[in-house]
This record gives structure tokens, C-alpha cells and sequence, in this order.
């Protein structure tokens, strides 16, 4: 089983919001914020929040994805939570 985990994180100006983040235990993947600008985000006491969802994987699994030179690649997803944003 796969949930949805929501984590609220301070933005500015300078963040660029269509530049998601990878999680190199999950290379096929991207994770990206929720919001596309600076003025979808939360404005809170002088702060601008924006928010991104992270996969929690409760049960192991496998997945299976194509590379872009047409190679298939299996990887095994063990449990844990995946697409943290480091920064």
C-alpha cells in the first residue's frame, strides 16, 4: 500500500516551482510542490509556504520503468517514505 504523506515547507521569490526534486531511491520518479507560483502558496505571518506530497510505502514492492534509450528496469521498493525534499 502506497499513502500520500503532506509536508508544508517555506518558499520565496527565488523558488522555482516547476523544478521538482528526485528521491534516488525512486530514480523514475519526480516529486514536485503542489503549487505552480509563489501566489498559489500560503501566506503566513510574512512567509510564503508551499506544499508536496511523498509516497509512505507500507508494503515492499517492485516497479518496473523504461529508460529513455528503451531499456526496461525493474527496482525493488522496499517499505519506507520517498520523495522527501532536501533543502
Amino acid at each position: 500500500m502506497i499513502i500520500e504523506n503532506t509536508y508544508r515547507v517555506a518558499v520565496d521569490e527565488s523558488t522555482d516551482f516547476l523544478q521538482g526534486w528526485k528521491d534516488p531511491r525512486l530514480p523514475h520518479m519526480e516529486f514536485m510542490f503542489d503549487q505552480e507560483s509563489i501566489e498559489e502558496c500560503e501566506y503566513i505571518g510574512g512567509v510564503h509556504y508551499a506544499t508536496y506530497k511523498t509516497w509512505e510505502v507500507t508494503e515492499a514492492r517492485q516497479a518496473i520503468y523504461v529508460e529513455p534509450d528503451g531499456t526496461m528496469v525493474t527496482i525493488d521498493i522496499p517499505i519506507g517514505e520517498y520523495g522527501l525534499r532536501v533543502n
